[in-house]
């Protein structure tokens, strides 16, 4: 009887639906709007796996996201320096005793592999590339082999410090990147947002061994991390591949840190600074607005692509074309949470010439609803924007991730659409005189260096 048990489980199990075994489960099932299914299985070590399956092409998107980035390295108390996470992103592809240094390019390039890349940000790291479906077990015995067994030796990591340290030059040699550094320094006094992602010159230097090899252990874990699989292999093949090359990991205790909060902003502030690089003015504004989850949040989403999608984007018509500007973009970001406003002027513009055009547009919005034609422009933009997310198996994914990351709900962006779709005007109206308030803003005014390097 009990043999009989056994075999009847096991054929349940293969035709079930909510199949499980010993290793992995599958935890849901997701029809998209385009017909693809989207399912989520999860591995006994907490390793989460995101698979569509698409067979049109013999491609397919890899990509690994991992629930860590600056804003943890401040708060985590064994490191509170910034900067570890981005030059760990670097060390993830300097190699281990099996794939050495040099080695993980040159075989991603023989796979036929294009994008290879990562990122890292204040929440999160992700590592992506997309290869031909057959080179599919080739590609994943690299990635979780340096998963698991990064070797970080002394002269790889002080010669990755240093590549780091011209990644950050390079960056403050940007007077725009500079001046998001100071708009943030600006907006945030108590929340870790105010730190930059790079770190500085000296947390890079003086990171060791030991904080490396920590972090690495501890947030480099399968349940920390997202896999994400988007083209031409079927769900029974990825998994049986995912548990022999991820399923022998152990999970970890990964601390979970909360941002301090905020104090609410209720004065504007101003932050004006010379660059040596500025060539004429450019402007940036911050808004404080609410996050990603927020129904607001959509209504100021769909805002900004009325101000700065398209050619009748209304600050493409306000500044660019009358040749006040050379680009002009307002946008909501999410961790940080703002609604931003960036404008690189044309020489002999100054930035307050564009703040008053802005501002006057932002009252207008806030008077008056925005008309039907624009509000339907709008949301056809945002409708051609997420169609094409959803074409792509690398937009797909990084919709997915980004959003999963940020908010706990990868079908974020989908939803975000049908919210879209039940929009007015007046809810538009309602967001921007709620929370594009100038005393909850702060201004950063960026100006090409005076002769003989003084600044005022």
């Amino acid at each position: 009887m009990k043999l009989f048990g056994s075999l009847l489980s096991l054929l349940i199990c293969l035709f079930s639906l909510n199949c499980q075994s010993a290793s992995y489960q599958k935890v849901a099932e997701h029809t998209l709007f385009n017909g693809d299914k989207l399912t989520e299985f999860r591995l006994e070590n907490g390793l989460q796996v995101l698979h569509v399956p698409r067979h049109q092409a013999k491609v397919l998107t890899y990509q690994v996201w991992f629930r860590v980035g600056s804003l943890d390295e401040k708060l985590d108390a064994k490191l509170k320096k910034t900067g570890l996470a981005h030059l760990f992103e670097h060390m993830m592809f300097r190699g281990t005793a099996k794939y050495p240094d040099g080695v993980f390019d040159k075989l991603i390039s023989r796979m036929g592999g294009t994008g290879q890349n990562a990122s890292t940000y204040f929440y999160r790291t992700n590592y992506y590339e997309s290869v031909p479906s057959d080179q599919l077990e080739a590609l994943m015995t690299l990635e979780s082999d340096r998963m698991q067994n990064l070797q970080i030796t002394p002269a790889l990591f002080e010669r990755e410090k240093g590549a780091v340290v011209g990644e950050l030059r390079r960056h403050l040699d940007s007077p725009v990147s500079v001046g998001f550094d100071q708009l943030l320094d600006g907006v945030f006094k108590v929340a870790p947002f105010r730190f930059t992602v790079l770190g500085s010159e000296k947390e890079i230097k003086g990171f060791t061994l030991e904080e490396a090899n920590y972090f690495y252990k501890t947030y480099y874990a399968p349940n920390n991390a997202t896999l994400i699989v988007i083209g031409d292999v079927d769900a029974g093949k990825l998994m049986s591949l995912v548990t022999k090359y991820y399923g022998e990991m152990k999970s970890q205790e990964v601390p979970r840190h909360k941002v301090p909060e905020e104090p609410p902003q209720t004065k504007e502030r101003k932050i004006y600074t010379r660059h040596k690089q500025a060539t004429s003015d450019s402007l940036l504004v911050g808004y404080r607005i609410p996050t990603v989850s927020s129904p607001d949040f959509t209504s100021l989403a769909l805002l900004a692509t009325h101000l700065s999608t398209g050619m009748e984007g209304r600050l493409r018509k306000l500044l660019v074309d009358p040749g006040i500007a050379v680009s002009a973009n307002g946008a909501p970001s999410s961790r940080p949470d703002l609604f931003e406003f960036v404008v690189s002027l044309s020489e002999k513009h100054r930035a307050e010439q564009a703040l008053a055009i802005i501002d006057q547009e932002v009252a207008r919005l806030q008077k008056k609803q925005i008309s039907e034609k624009d509000f339907q422009r709008a949301l056809n933009q945002e409708k051609l924007d997420m169609y094409g997310n959803i074409g792509s198996n690398s937009s797909l994914a990084n919709m997915l991730g980004e959003y999963l990351v940020l908010s706990g709900d990868y079908l974020l962006g989908f939803k975000m659409l049908s919210a879209f779709e039940k929009l007015t005007p007046v809810d538009l109206q309602k967001a921007a005189k709620q929370h594009l308030n100038k005393k909850q803003r702060t201004i950063v005014v960026i100006r090409p260096a005076k002769r003989g390097g003084k600044k005022s």
